[in-house]
């Protein structure tokens, strides 16, 4: 079975904006869709350690406190996700929120738990990282008003 080349395909995933760099800052106008890719192109690269590559998007205009839209995770999350710790340590160094909650109350330390997770867990701890269940506030019970 002949199989096909890899090469159009890595060339669609730069052209959608998987892996691809964006060298110039966006532009006045510039529509979100332009603005969503570096966003979701920031996560990826905090999540492989690529901190040249985060480094690029902050200094474009995108920030230690973008949330995905998609599920209200930071760069902070994803790096802890991966176990990159010279993303976190530089993102810690920026002031990144180390207890951000995303959209379903975790935190960037319940996602250090891959196998790389170990000295992430160690790191964000020591910043003074809380697991999501600690810093949620308590969902109120409802009270039984049926009479019997």
């Amino acid at each position: 079975m002949r199989r096909a080349p890899l090469l159009p395909l890595v060339a669609l995933g730069l052209a959608a904006g998987c892996g691809g760099e964006i060298r110039n800052p966006p532009t006045d106008g510039a529509s979100s869709a332009v603005e969503a890719v570096a966003a979701t192109n920031l996560f990826h690269a905090a999540q492989l350690g690529d901190l040249a590559a985060v480094q690029q998007y902050l200094g474009q205009g995108q920030s230690v406190t973008n949330r995905n839209a998609d599920n209200g995770q930071t760069a902070l999350h994803y790096a802890a996700w991966g176990g990159r710790t010279n993303a976190i340590d530089w993102l810690l160094g920026q002031k990144a929120d180390v207890n951000a909650l995303d959209n379903d109350g975790k935190s960037p330390l319940d996602y250090a738990w891959m196998p790389r997770g170990e000295a992430a867990r160690k790191m964000l701890t020591a910043a003074g990282a809380k697991p999501g269940a600690e810093l949620r506030s308590p969902e109120p019970k409802e009270k039984n008003t049926a009479k019997p």
